[in-house]
């Protein structure tokens, strides 16, 4: 019932297989930023590989994590937020303002706005389509770079690719809604193939691919009971017609390669449906906003745990009770019970050679404090954020004047961040209004 295209599917493979280094990459940073930063792995002196925080532990550190990565994200995101609240205002009632109404586009470009800091990566996916209880209109996706492939690009507007597409995870009966169209045959053909493909497992039958589990993810499903679909777009040239007619062209495939589905591009602009912006896209590589700032957020981590651990180590408040000083009647137990109580008082024996001594060390920590210092000030001076962004408080002796030229200092350093995510919010823009039916 339905054609097989291997080949295709072996490009699509390929291409996202390309990827894997940035996805694993993507993976790491966005556990920093979250929290997780104590997970990179390690050598130990005696050769075991381990996480940091599994170190730290053997070595009788409490590892102590203070997230700088994501109150930095939450700032730049909050100033986009405030940014577009007021240039959305200004928008006019055309199709573009009922675009954003439907699709809640604030909320939506500020997450994207989230994961273009982390992974250096925002991908959204237009298309017009009926969406119940909504209906039918122009629809705007964000896309998770793990679901994403493509060929790899050199051109900042992506316009030298030539394969795009994503992977899609659908239920049966959404499977047959999507593409059965509405005909009883192609449901019979359609449920027939995905049981066949269940009852063999999961899909691994390509091969010279790598590692069986990188294969499992892009056939198979991450949960059960999905049917996974891969979406390929590519720019085809048709020989026999007399233009050869560039276009875009649209296959859905099953995990075996069968084609289940095909079109060519709706939009008016004759493009695929996806806009992607890579950042910065320099000799085809991606170096995320968040990277940069990894090692000074780790460093910082270390030389508060270190802090901590000389302080909980050192003395404070211990007693030097000489035993010629403790009086008849009393034991070292007693006099420790009676030092541990508020206002406590301990008897001591008047012909002591020596009196009970009280110590409390500094630990040293000094120098680390020092350090931890100037690596929080090199936070802000790497990031370009500095506290006037984030809205902290001026000092008392820091005038208004002085306070909004550190703002406006503060943006000028994140505006090439800035400026490239809102050309990729234009290009979406055209996208959209290109996916409007004729009137």
């Amino acid at each position: 019932m339905f054609p097989s295209n291997s080949f295709l599917l072996q490009a699509a493979r390929d291409a996202w297989k390309t990827h894997s280094a940035l996805r694993a990459n993507r993976r790491r940073l966005m556990h920093h930023t979250y929290g997780d930063q104590w997970g990179d792995l390690t050598l130990t002196p005696d050769g075991r590989t381990v996480t940091e925080y599994e170190q730290a532990m053997t070595s009788g550190m409490r590892p102590l994590t203070n997230n700088l990565l994501r109150s930095l994200v939450k700032s730049i995101v909050g100033r986009f937020r405030y940014n577009i609240s007021q240039a959305e205002a200004s928008l006019s009632d055309d199709g573009l303002s009922r675009i954003y109404d439907a699709n809640l586009m604030t909320e939506l470009d500020s997450r994207a706005l989230e994961e273009f800091l982390i992974s250096g990566t925002v991908i959204q996916r237009v298309v017009y389509e009926n969406r119940p209880p909504a209906g039918s209109g122009v629809w705007i996706d964000n896309v998770s770079f793990d679901s994403f492939f493509c060929t790899p690009f050199r051109d900042p507007r992506a316009t030298d690719m030539r394969l795009i597409g994503m992977l899609h995870d659908m239920t049966l009966d959404e499977l047959k809604l999507r593409f059965g169209h509405d005909s009883k045959r192609r449901h019979r053909h359609l449920e027939k193939l995905y049981r066949n493909l269940a009852a063999q497992g999961p899909f691994v039958s390509i091969t010279d691919f790598g590692r069986e589990e990188s294969m499992m993810d892009f056939f198979t499903p991450p949960a059960g009971g999905f049917c996974r679909v891969i979406e390929v777009w590519t720019y085809d040239i048709d020989p026999h017609h007399p233009s050869r007619d560039p276009h875009w062209h649209c296959r859905f495939l099953a995990p075996d390669g069968s084609v289940i589905d095909h079109t060519r591009t709706p939009l008016r602009s004759g493009g695929h449906p996806f806009i992607l912006k890579f950042y910065p896209l320099t000799d085809g590589e991606v170096h995320p906003f968040i990277e940069d700032l990894v090692g000074q957020q780790k460093h910082i981590n270390t030389l508060i745990t270190t802090i901590d651990h000389i302080l909980a180590n050192s003395a404070k408040g211990v007693l030097l009770m000489p035993t010629d000083a403790i009086p008849a009647g009393l034991d070292m137990e007693m006099v420790a019970d009676i030092w541990s109580r508020p206002g406590g008082v301990i008897p001591i024996n008047p012909t002591a050679r020596e009196r009970p001594v009280e110590i409390t060390a500094s630990g040293r920590s000094e120098g680390a404090a020092k350090l931890l210092e100037i690596e929080m000030q090199l936070f802000q001076q790497i990031s370009g954020v500095t506290s006037a962004l984030q809205g902290q408080a001026p000092a008392s002796n820091v005038s208004a004047s002085l306070y909004e030229s550190q703002v406006y200092n503060s943006a000028i350093a994140l505006l090439d961040l800035y400026e490239s995510f809102n050309s990729f919010r234009t290009m979406r823009d055209r996208v959209a209004l290109a996916a409007l039916p004729d009137s």
